[in-house]
């Protein structure tokens, strides 16, 4: 009995020696392995992001820094067209449809989102002209919660927010338009100046073509942005500054990072340095997030051209340095906390410096709606938009006027 319990235990060791020698050997040939990343929540089963080496597809030369505002979304096209070619090479070999390919990318990165089946994901693993490969993720605002909602017109107000910003100031006379990434804007509220040509006001919700909103939060956004200053409703930090709708977000408040990224490269394909974004949306992403989420080389590279980006640091009252995009931080990049009309903190906001680097007024917002209303909201997604105006006001950074405490930590508030 002895003698066969010390031949099972060989018997076990050689196997194990055999697994490992075997582990050892794929990884030495796995040159070509990209990196498979997996967020820690919200992931959706079978759904990827697939980013190429840089010089995959040379773009180089269809470069639209020199071209007008109106002649860029002709470019963009043409960029889809020749990247989407690649994706079709590269993946019709795998036995993945047409139909599978969700969105393709041609701007802050070469490549696309797909569904794939195990299989297919460690083929393209195998490739050697794939760099990542993201696991999609859910992401979803929170339940709104109106404090208060007036469906007509009422004489204009300046909410505390706007006071606290540094107050209002004409926006409408700038050529730098606010891309508000989010559920879309109602496109004729008569309190906000909406840039409608579909070139440039688009909707990369599956099934919907319109970025007209039908959820409110977007709206909402818009008009702390820039909201008109005439005798109606409410003034926003820039006041009567064109805004853009972007909508990656559905009627429910939910979308994918995939979409999301679809919206950020049309941006990019289409703006300019001093054109501000703002962000009022994020997930749970987890450790690393800072280096690992695909927003990461979006965003950079998007801040890095002189794009100024306003991101809600997020409402789970934890810290924002496990949310993306509000994980993120860039030269041009603003993730922004919470604080009440008093300046106190607000209890639900995410906090962390980094990757915080201003706080706002979001507690109790005052602001535009879908249907030409208007409506009290609260969250980061109302503080952020308020940097993102001054930004468009300075064409830069904010300045700080005074800080609000928190957990040993001294937030700086931001204003003109």
């Amino acid at each position: 009995m002895k003698q066969l319990k010390i031949s099972k235990f060989y018997a076990v060791l050689s196997v194990l020696f055999s697994l490992l020698f075997t582990t050892c050997v794929h990884d030495q040939n796995s040159e070509y392995s990209a990196n498979l990343i997996i967020p820690e929540q919200g992931t959706i089963p079978n759904q990827y992001i697939v980013r190429f080496k840089d010089g995959v597809v040379n773009l180089e030369k269809m470069n639209p820094s020199n071209l007008s505002r109106q002649n860029r979304p002709a470019m963009a096209e043409e960029k889809l067209t020749i990247v989407k070619s690649k994706v079709i090479e590269m993946v019709q070999d795998l036995g993945v449809k047409e139909e599978a390919i969700l969105d393709i990318y041609a701007e802050l990165f070469q490549g696309f989102s797909v569904i794939l089946s195990h299989d297919q994901l460690e083929s393209l693993l195998s490739n050697p002209n794939i760099k990542t490969i993201e696991q999609d993720m859910e992401i979803r605002l929170p339940e709104l919660s109106i404090e208060f909602l007036s469906p007509g017109l009422r004489n204009q107000q300046t909410p505390c927010g706007i006071t606290n910003a540094g107050g209002s100031a004409g926006g409408s006379g700038s050529s730098k338009w606010i891309w508000i990434l989010d559920t879309g804007i109602d496109l004729d509220h008569p309190d906000l100046n909406v840039e409608t040509n579909g070139s440039f006001a688009k909707s990369f919700v599956k099934g919907s073509k319109s970025p007209d909103d039908c959820h409110g939060h977007g709206t909402h956004c818009a008009g702390i942005v820039a909201a008109i200053d005439n005798s109606i409703g409410v003034v926003g930090v820039s006041a009567g500054a064109r805004v853009v709708p972007v909508r990656v977000l559905g009627c429910n408040g939910s979308g994918t990072t995939s979409a999301i990224l679809s919206g950020l490269n049309h941006i990019a394909a289409n703006d300019e340095p001093g054109d501000v974004i703002n962000i009022s949306l994020g997930g749970y992403w987890g450790s690393n997030c800072a280096t690992n989420s695909s927003y990461v080389s979006a965003l950079t590279n998007l801040s890095n051209a002189g794009t100024l980006i306003a991101i809600a640091a997020g409402n789970s009252s934890a810290n924002a340095s496990l949310y993306t995009p509000a994980c993120i931080n860039a030269a041009n990049l603003h993730t922004i906390a919470s604080m009440t009309c008093a300046k106190g903190w607000s209890s639900f906001s995410n906090f962390g410096i980094p990757p915080c680097d201003w706080i706002a007024t979001g507690s109790s917002v005052y602001s535009t709606y879908k249907g030409g209303a208007y409506a009290t909201l609260s969250g980061t997604s109302m503080a952020a938009p308020h940097v993102a105006g001054i930004m468009h006001q300075n064409q830069s950074a904010p300045n700080q006027n005074g800080s609000v405490t928190n957990g040993g930590l001294s937030y700086k508030i931001a204003v003109r």
